[in-house]
């Protein structure tokens, strides 16, 4: 009898960590409440492929780290907040955000599930995975708004001009 309880304990242990964690990673969701950004999806981290020359899926641009306190809402704003509004934003290990205006061609969309760590300052929305970006992109609308502005300033321009 000690031998067999010795030998499911330990099973049993793990089996309730992973219905854990499975229970957990059931309640991430996705945030698509901004207005500036669309949801894009769940790419891969590109550092450690082949001919990647260990460049990052979104490189070029610029990044933050803020341990116990990143969340998407705080990463897209990192992201068109500055001089630069760049194209994408990803999130990465639960508290990384990367910006740039372009993303890896070699790095692949996954599985949206794929992206499973929760963001360590909102542990409802996911923040990517390990070696794993949840990555937004620049919604059309807010294009649309940018090119209704560069139009308008060529408009006044060209009106001045003549």
């Amino acid at each position: 009898m000690t031998f067999l309880l010795r030998l499911l304990l330990p099973l049993a242990a793990l089996l309730l960590a992973f219905a854990t964690a499975q229970q957990a990673s059931d309640k991430i969701t996705i945030y698509k409440d901004s207005q500036k950004y669309a949801y894009y999806g769940c790419y891969n981290e590109t550092t450690g492929i082949d001919g990647s020359d260990h460049s990052r899926a979104l490189s070029d641009g610029i990044n933050e780290v803020k341990r116990g306190e990143m969340t998407v809402p705080m990463c897209l704003s990192f992201c068109s907040g500055g001089k630069t509004e760049y194209r994408y934003a990803g999130l990465e290990w639960s508290r990384e955000c990367w910006c740039s205006q372009s993303l890896s061609g070699i790095s692949k969309k996954l599985d949206d599930g794929q992206c499973n760590f929760p963001c360590e300052g909102d542990n409802t929305t996911a923040c990517g995975g390990s070696l794993k970006l949840t990555v937004y992109r620049l919604s059309s609308a807010s294009t649309r708004v940018t090119g209704s502005a560069l139009l308008a300033t060529f408009g006044v321009a060209l009106t001045l001009f003549l």
